[in-house]
């Protein structure tokens, strides 16, 4: 099967009450090829000079310093990517890292009393078929409903799980937390889903776990599915803060105001 090929825009607007006189921002959106996608070209525009570096994940970031005074900023991305349709794509092999270092808990990703009893009862203790690897997935679904505005940046999964409700940062959180309780490798990534709604995609995130076939597999908790077609992959880390799209800090400013919107375009690529 030809794999898709997406167009992507994506801007993204800041206005401050106030100047801001210094601003640096970790920038986390661009694509690299492999596991299922294959990038065909990308670009940042950005009102400064960009300096480009991977990370320890081996994701491919940019760090972006303003040092005037500013009251607005504008950054945007585009490009083309391809990417399988086909699941099966969306298994692979391990990429340069031990798979071990993804079994390290993390703020957001340390499980209480409640998600280690989940984990215990559907990951067999740490030694989960893959179809345990599917239940947990419908497992977390089940336990955190989806709701817009129901949790912040800087929730937990344990505090996702125990309120019941959240959005996909919080699924993926927490089944990455469940893994972790009983020693399986699993990661968070973030990127782009197209919702199929005509020209939009959605800012979303969802994880890779490690499986008893040595390889991993990429599962959308938030949609119950293997990643597919509709995925595009951005960045991978121990959790949304080593993954995130953006990560900054600035002085000044005052009240921020962010808008953002993601265009996209698609069509198979056909091979001539």
């Amino acid at each position: 099967m030809d794999p898709m090929r997406f167009e992507i825009i994506h801007r993204t607007r800041y206005d401050y009450d106030d100047p801001v006189s210094y601003l640096i921002q970790l920038l986390r959106v661009t694509p690299r090829s492999g596991a299922g996608q294959n990038v065909v070209n990308w670009s940042i525009a950005a009102p400064t000079r960009l300096q480009q570096q991977i990370d320890a994940f081996g994701n491919r970031t940019h760090i972006m310093t303003i040092t005037q005074p500013i009251q607005h900023l504008e950054v945007s991305v585009q490009g083309v990517v391809e990417i399988a349709e086909d699941a099966s794509s969306h298994r692979f092999k391990a990429d340069g890292l031990s798979p071990l270092v993804y079994t390290q808990a993390t703020r957001y990703t340390q499980a209480d009393v409640a998600l280690t009893e989940l984990a215990n009862e559907l990951l067999n203790f740490g030694k989960p078929t893959e179809n345990d690897l599917f239940n947990l997935m419908n497992g977390i679904y089940s336990g955190i409903q989806y709701v817009t505005g129901s949790t912040n940046v800087s929730t937990t999964a344990s505090e996702s799980f125990a309120q019941g409700m959240g959005v996909c940062q919080d699924h993926a959180h927490a089944f990455i937390a469940c893994c972790h309780a009983v020693g399986v490798p699993a990661r968070y990534v973030s990127g782009y889903l197209n919702t199929g709604d005509v020209g939009h995609v959605a800012s979303h995130a969802w994880v890779d776990v490690y499986t008893p076939n040595h390889d991993w597999l990429s599962l959308d908790i938030t949609h119950q599915c293997v990643t597919d077609g509709r995925h595009c992959r951005l960045a991978i880390g121990r959790d949304y803060d080593s993954a995130a799209p953006v990560r900054g800090s600035r002085f000044g400013g005052g009240m921020e105001r962010l808008d953002a919107h993601v265009f996209v375009s698609a069509q198979y690529d056909v091979q001539q």
